[in-house]
């Protein structure tokens, strides 16, 4: 891709996916030194999955623990991996790796390229979005290596203003649009994060951006 520029994880999602074999693997390890305080609870004391745990020689016993703490670290640490945001930026388009998907946008396709918080907004010149994900890769950073490659970086959503608060009574978006919407306020508020992103994604589908400020949804629609 010639001259190209990467984003990947943040300084907290490394460190987090390195110390997660690591201290697992190491509680693992000590796991059996605690079976004595365990056997001092009374209702542990007749655990039959204690007294088979010490038939065995406590030195093989943390070995193992050990190496299932570190495998089961090392798989965390691929999940992390897989559902950071990863992005090849080159003059003429941005490659996109997220949870193990990867998609293609044409620097021709964007209008405007923002951070609100710690999510990355592009979008296309009708005011759809083409990518809202987080990322722990500070504002800065990301906008340096956008403009070095002549991107239009904006320093807030240049569709701010035209952003209205949801509510049931709201029918100005059609009965269909208003029913994702219901569904996914329940979301938000059963903390259900994926569900909400998912249902985000698919009032973009239909023409409608949402952005969510506590429990509440602000909308607008895209007229193309």
């Amino acid at each position: 891709m010639g001259n190209t520029s990467k984003i990947g994880m943040g300084f907290m999602e490394n460190l987090i996916a390195v110390l997660f074999p690591i201290v697992l693997g190491t509680i693992g390890w000590f796991l059996p030194k605690l079976f004595d305080f365990i056997k001092r609870i009374s209702f542990f004391s007749d655990s039959k999955a204690i007294q088979l745990l010490e038939s065995f020689n406590p030195f093989w016993v943390s070995i193992i623990l050990m190496f299932v703490g570190v495998v089961i670290g090392v798989f965390l640490a691929l999940t992390i991996y897989s559902e950071a945001l990863k992005m090849n930026i080159s003059d003429h388009e941005i490659l996109i790796n997220k949870d193990d998907k990867e998609k293609t946008i044409q620097k021709s396709e964007i209008k405007a390229i923002f951070m609100e918080d710690n999510e990355v907004v592009i979008t296309d010149h009708k005011g759809q979005e083409l990518l809202s994900e987080k990322t722990d890769i500070k504002k800065e950073k990301i906008r340096e290596i956008f403009l070095y490659h002549h991107y239009p970086w904006c320093e807030q959503d240049p569709y701010v203003n035209e952003f209205n608060l949801w509510t049931l009574e709201d029918h100005t978006l059609g009965e269909k649009v208003n029913s994702i919407l219901y569904e996914r306020r329940k979301a938000i508020r059963e903390g259900d994060k994926k569900k909400a992103k998912n249902l985000k994604m698919d009032l973009n589908e239909l023409g409608v951006v949402v952005k969510d400020q506590g429990e509440n949804q602000y909308v607008r629609k895209v007229y193309g």
